[in-house]
């Protein structure tokens, strides 16, 4: 499972297959883009070629050898577009000398190839695959996935982690891998191995962090947090990478629950340390983190010790001993869902909701699924008119505090400053007629009275400043990323707003309204 290991990588070999190549096959979980990509070979004809694309680690070798067999005598096979066909060629040349091979007369052909040597080839392959180059430039940049004889499967339209998904929780993909890895049964060669140990009390930690593994509650909040990194910290994750992010809470030098927070292994876990429940500062988690560490009196808490001691989590003495307290913070947040003896750490559970990402998935998923119902209709209208609107007047207007409702503040001449009145609504045709393509954000809609604007991009960064703003605060240097996405959203709508036929002037204690009618300007002043 490990990154560095010879089995997270698919090579060609000629070896026996022994009980590692068991547990690989027996772990491994195929993906929705297999299944596509299955479809597709199906029904390939002589003369097109299909691309499977995506990163380093996504599963293209994989994927491509588990079919290799079936078809490599009907099929032409390139499983990793980076290599040459010789020592002085280039992996661009020897894609040329490829597609010489494909096309009309020819077998089908099927290329296993990154992303980033996709680009490469559209921008410097030959001029003889100028009408391929094209083909793959519209399906870089318009998202085009077949074309004439040119098919395309990318694993970025697959998203390990999504929102709607039917499992109910964040990623069917993890919950069957974890599943496959910890379930009872006689079929799980890793819950024998881990049994037999434990029956010989051998390797403690290990076998103490597969029971918390294979815990459904935990799972789903291992899932949370790796969603949480890639929505938030715009994190990539990989097949590759959560197999080794698994080897590492499992066969760390701790128990799972600071493994998950503490490890510096690779970008995805230094990434999941910024999400440490120990990090959170609330007076109750303080308090606790206070009283334990001065060793204070708590007999309930001793009781819960002894109960955690029972399942083979053992915390020294004394308390004062640095990180203890916070390795049971970490504890309390993997167990908030769970019922373990007089239940200590469920005083701590309302510190560790995930209020953001379920308001933010529930918005999600109301524009996925708005179709003009009026219950649907009622619940989005509630997020525009009560979140999104009020948050683009309160930045927009947030140096004018004068301005009325509804008015947008256009800028400063001197000591006048110049608004404009609008009426700024959700556009719920516009809605409904689109689909949501992304997992990773939501487009929004909106008009200026009957004229539309450009759909706006929501990722949670911007999601939660939202929040934020109609809570009074007052955004900083850190939220340079979401301050961005708004700033370009008050944008689009002060250009449409300066050409309101009224304006609102504030000058000292006086206000007046400028109103254009026909070829007479009526001033009203003073109001």
């Amino acid at each position: 499972m490990a990154k560095s290991s010879s089995f997270s990588v698919k090579t060609s070999s000629d070896r026996r297959p022994d009980v590692y190549d068991e547990l690989k096959d027996y772990l491994y979980v195929k993906p929705e883009i297999e299944l596509d990509f299955e479809k597709n070979l199906r029904s390939l004809q002589p003369g097109e070629c299909l691309f499977l694309c995506g990163s380093s680690g996504d599963g293209k070798s994989e994927i491509l050898s588990r079919n290799v067999e079936q078809y490599k005598h009907r099929f032409n096979f390139h499983l990793d577009a980076t290599h040459s066909f010789a020592p002085h060629q280039s992996a661009i040349e020897a894609l040329d000398e490829l597609f010489d091979r494909s096309g009309q007369g020819h077998p089908p052909l099927v290329v296993g190839i990154n992303i980033g040597m996709l680009a490469n080839f559209a921008k410097a392959g030959d001029e003889r695959h100028a009408e391929l180059r094209a083909v793959i430039e519209r399906f870089l940049t318009e998202g085009i996935r077949t074309e004439g004889p040119y098919h395309f499967l990318d694993f970025e339209s697959y998203p390990k982690f999504r929102f709607d998904d039917e499992s109910g929780c964040y990623s069917g993909f993890m919950r069957q891998l974890l599943k496959r890895l910890t379930q009872q049964s006689d079929e799980n060669l890793f819950h024998i191995i881990a049994q037999r140990d434990e029956q010989q009390q051998r390797d403690a930690r290990l076998t103490t962090n597969f029971r918390l593994l294979a815990d459904e509650s935990i799972q789903d909040i291992i899932i949370t947090t790796l969603f949480k990194t890639r929505l938030i910290k715009d994190q990539f994750i990989t097949t590759r990478a959560l197999l080794d992010f698994l080897h590492q809470i499992l066969v760390g030098e701790n128990y799972l629950f600071d493994n998950l927070f503490m490890g510096r292994e690779n970008e995805l876990s230094l990434r999941i340390a910024e999400f440490d429940p120990a990090l959170i500062h609330t007076q109750a988690i303080d308090q606790f983190v206070l009283r334990y560490e001065l060793s204070l009196p708590d007999p309930k808490l001793d009781d819960y010790l002894a109960e955690l001691a029972s399942l083979g989590i053992v915390f020294t003495e004394p308390r004062s001993t640095p990180g203890q307290a916070a390795s049971l913070i970490r504890l309390f947040y993997l167990l908030k869902n769970n019922d373990l003896g007089n239940n200590y750490h469920h005083q701590f559970r309302s510190n560790f909701e995930e209020q953001l990402l379920e308001h933010y998935a529930s918005v999600w998923l109301q524009h996925e699924q708005y179709s003009g119902a009026s219950e649907i209709q009622s619940t989005l209208r509630a997020f525009y008119t009560k979140e999104l609107i009020p948050a683009i007047f309160k930045y927009a207007n947030r140096n004018a505090p004068e301005l009325s409702k509804r008015e947008l503040f256009l800028g400063q001449f001197g000591p006048c400053k110049v608004a404009a009145p609008i009426d700024l609504k959700a556009d719920f045709k516009v809605i409904q007629s689109q689909n949501v393509e992304k997992y990773d954000y939501f487009c929004v809609y909106l008009k200026v009275s009957d004229q539309a604007l450009k759909p706006m991009d929501i990722n949670l960064n911007l999601f939660e400043l939202i929040c934020k703003l109609n809570s009074g605060y007052r955004p900083n240097k850190y939220d340079k990323n979401a301050i961005i996405l708004l700033d370009e959203m008050v944008e689009q709508v002060r250009t449409v707003a300066k050409i309101s036929p009224t304006l609102k002037y504030y000058e000292g204690g006086d206000s007046y309204l400028l109103e254009q009618d026909d070829d007479m300007i009526i001033v009203e002043g003073a109001v």
